[in-house]
């Protein structure tokens, strides 16, 4: 693996319009569009004459359940190395193989060093977020929030073929049950498929079964039945993005936002005016982040990605930009929380002001119920005055690039914004609708 010095460089071209503007804005209507996907995803047509009928995805505590024993085995059974791309020198890409054959001598994910983990409670069910921590970013700098913006690299994968519809790690035409009914599956109308040594590979996939058959990658299933080159690498990436680029975290899969708030970006930059390119100093943060299908697509399949999949997110962030995507002078992430002047609380405690999608409750951080979450509400309260005019933005006074606000102390004075509470009923006036004299 190569150390990363903070006296390197990484040249990667960014676009500056981006960089000099707020990049994740997002308008009225496309909240909107996003909600309504959501919620025509949810059916299927089915090939009846009956229209359209709802398809019940699995439950969620179970799958989980089912999915973090496969999750812990790839990381005990696969290891990592880092290769160099002509793309953006600087930049390297990790790819995976099986410990096995030639590679039996290498250590495991699990055993590396870097393998951290990380819970993450949805929908009332506790996830488990596997992060292999290669650089925790420059320590100088600001770790993002679930709210920001941020400029990263990345390379999407699926952890086993995709032609695994239970994603047990055996592909269907090796798999004694490729659907996962824990049936096995009928190769005819009269033959089923047999699985003697109970490993879950049907007997005539089994190398065990067909000692005289290859079996290239060591995975025990013969050649003839793994249905893709199992000697590439790149077999499984769904997405990639080898220059980087701007993401809204707010609106990426619940497990890339929370591996990447885990990082910091690089401690600096230099431009290159003559050639549009950006020099990052090479102390970004670089992780991987294994996510159960929970905090991934789950039950909606992709192109490339089937049906409760877990995923693959290996990312380079290089900066960060707070957030405020209503533009009224409250960071995002500062609209998570509890109306309570007090701050004690976050409203849900679940650290993502737009969740009232994921849990299905359309007032969640909505304060006048309009259906707009408050980090996207002009006026918060729907009392007819701004929330840019029920605050005081001071701005930014230490010059950090960020609006500084301390939640568990409002008399804190470093804090850059002051909020107020005219009726004293411990509810900030831009969250009380019976408070609305304008401030500014």
């Amino acid at each position: 693996m190569r150390f990363i010095s903070n006296n390197s460089s990484a040249k990667v071209q960014e676009n500056c319009i981006l960089r000099l503007q707020k990049s994740n804005q997002m308008k009225v209507r496309r909240y909107i569009f996003a909600i309504g996907v959501v919620v025509s995803a949810l059916y299927a047509c089915s090939n009846d004459d009956d229209g359209f009928v709802s398809i019940p995805p699995r439950d969620m505590t179970e799958q989980q359940v089912n999915e973090d024993p496969i999750i812990q085995s790839y990381l005990k059974t696969h290891f990592f190395t880092p290769v160099d791309n002509d793309a953006n020198p600087d930049y390297q890409i990790i790819q995976f193989d099986t410990i096995a054959g030639d590679n039996s001598g290498e250590t495991s994910i699990w055993d590396s060093g870097l393998l951290e983990t990380k819970t993450i409670t949805r929908d009332d069910v506790d996830y488990t977020l596997y992060l292999l921590k290669r650089n925790n970013g420059a320590p100088t700098e600001r770790q993002p929030t679930f709210a920001d913006s941020a400029f990263v690299t990345y390379r999407g994968e699926i952890f086993y073929d995709n032609v695994d519809q239970d994603a047990d790690g055996i592909p269907d035409d090796a798999d004694v049950d490729a659907d996962g009914d824990n049936e096995p599956d009928n190769i005819s109308d009269s033959e089923t498929k047999t699985d003697s040594d109970g490993d879950g590979i049907a007997d005539d996939a089994d190398v065990d079964n067909n000692p005289d058959e290859p079996d290239s990658d060591g995975d025990g299933i013969i050649d003839e039945k793994d249905q893709v080159d199992n000697n590439n690498p790149d077999r499984r990436v769904f997405d990639s993005a080898v220059t980087p680029v701007w993401f809204d975290l707010n609106g990426v899969l619940p497990g890339f936002r929370e591996g990447t708030v885990e990082v910091s970006g690089a401690s600096g930059f230099m431009e290159n005016p003559d050639n549009g390119t950006v020099d990052y100093n090479m102390d970004f943060g670089d992780f991987t982040v294994f996510m159960p299908s929970g905090l991934a697509y789950f039950d909606q399949g992709q192109t490339g990605i089937p049906q409760y999949s877990p995923l693959i997110f290996s990312i380079q962030l290089y900066r960060n930009v707070e957030s405020d995507h209503d533009d009224d002078g409250i960071p995002s992430y500062l609209e998570d929380l509890e109306a309570d002047s007090d701050l004690s609380v976050d409203r849900d405690g679940d650290g993502d002001p737009t969740n009232d999608i994921g849990d299905r409750d359309p007032t969640n951080d909505d304060t006048d119920g309009d259906s707009f979450p408050d980090f996207f509400d002009a006026d918060d309260d729907g009392d007819g005055t701004f929330t840019e005019d029920e605050i005081t933005l001071l701005g930014d006074l230490n010059g950090n690039g960020v609006i500084d606000y301390n939640p568990n102390n409002p008399d804190d004075p470093t804090n850059e914004i002051i909020f107020y509470d005219d009726d004293g009923d411990g509810i900030w006036n831009h969250l009380d609708s019976d408070d609305t004299e304008e401030k500014n």
